[in-house]
């Protein structure tokens, strides 16, 4: 169902509501431009915007890219740059696609206001930007602090930096960070839902992870820290991110040759791709549960659908698919469970089709025919 949204221009002093297709929210903001009414008043935020987010694109986000592959040693980096950025932002329309959301409170579905966009957009440009003061574990908490030393001009007010930091600071951490922030806050005069705001920021970042953020070139050349392989292969696979009627379908596409061995892992076991993307999709799983907590029920995603398609590395055919299913059964209660408690398809017998089941399977196969 495609987005829409009543916007209202000025024609000879006669406001006409017009009816656009939106496909992404920033555009959908900057189109606002003459509309400053909708804004709090004695300030152009379409030009802050505009002007906040260039010097991000310039200053900030090639930094950090240039910061992630300085402690790559680490693990567990790929892409933060501007198309991280621009990929959260479309995640991000998906989301609010779902309410069908407008910008006219007197119109039919979910109202946003432009000041809120505005709020939700200074986030998802913020919220990774904290990785060129802290550690890949504290960035999220830094992101404030950043924000505070780059508007050195104070073009954003106080109240404003210190809410766009908390949200942008609600994208990681597990101790509830998007139940401690307010349902409702006043700001600049107009009402703000930064828990709205959060849970839409966390989930867009969530889902924003496909092949488009591996560094595919540097797999081919082999030139990644061996303690990251496991985690560009993962985004590399995953083909496919489909989100439609609450449901989030998940297609990976991987070569048998890359699933016959374990990566090494910093400070952790070695691991099978497999077992990572049992591993990833359940955080996906676990991320939007949380999530929905805090989002309209339009907007929730209940089930994570993921088919795993293992491909013949000399003529890409398939040799075998693994197909599950993620969503609540039973008393709503998951963090005791593990994905083979949830999904029966990933067992056969009484063995889990984990990492050394499909190395095992695989083997047995290489010179039998396709399926």
């Amino acid at each position: 169902m495609p987005l829409s949204f009543k916007l209202l221009k000025l024609t000879t002093n006669i406001y006409q509501v017009v009816t656009e297709i939106i496909k992404n929210i920033e555009s959908a903001f900057l189109a606002l431009r003459g509309n400053e009414d909708d804004f709090p008043i004695g300030k152009n935020y379409i030009n802050t915007y505009e002007d906040l987010k260039l010097k991000f694109d310039t200053q900030v986000h090639p930094e950090i890219k240039t910061k992630i592959l300085e402690i790559e040693e680490d693990g567990y980096y790929n892409d933060h740059g501007v198309d991280h950025i621009k990929m959260v932002i479309l995640r991000a329309t998906w989301l609010l696609n779902a309410l069908e959301i407008t910008f006219d409170k007197n119109s039919d579905g979910y109202y946003i206001s432009p000041f809120e966009l505005f709020i939700l957009l200074m986030a998802i440009q913020l919220h990774d930007a904290g990785h060129l003061i802290a550690s890949r574990e504290e960035h999220a908490a830094k992101g404030k602090e950043l924000l505070a030393k780059f508007d050195s001009g104070k073009v954003l007010s106080a109240a404003e930096r210190k809410h766009i930091g908390d949200i942008a600071k609600a994208h990681g951490g597990k101790k509830d960070p998007i139940g401690k922030l307010p349902i409702e806050e006043n700001l600049s005069h107009q009402k703000i839902r930064p828990q709205l705001l959060a849970s839409i920021l966390r989930l867009a970042d969530e889902l924003a992870e496909d092949k488009t953020r591996a560094s595919n070139f540097l797999l081919d050349i082999g030139k990644i820290k061996e303690t990251s392989i496991i985690f560009h292969l993962y985004s590399a696979s995953l083909e496919s991110i489909v989100l439609s009627g609450g449901e989030l379908k998940l297609d990976f596409y991987i070569h048998d040759e890359v699933l016959l061995k374990k990566y090494s892992i910093k400070d952790k076991d070695d691991k099978y791709l497999i077992d990572e993307i049992y591993d990833r999709t359940f955080k996906t799983f676990t991320e939007s549960l949380y999530c929905s907590r805090f989002l309209p029920e339009k907007a929730r995603i209940n089930c994570v659908k993921v088919s795993i398609h293992i491909l013949k590395s000399d003529d890409d055919d398939e040799l075998k698919n693994i197909s599950y299913e993620l969503k609540e059964t039973g008393y709503p209660y998951v963090s005791n469970k593990n994905i083979y408690d949830l999904c029966e398809s990933l067992k056969d017998d009484q063995s889990n089709i984990d990492g050394e089941y499909i190395k095992n399977f695989i083997e047995n196969n290489l010179n039998h025919e396709s399926i």
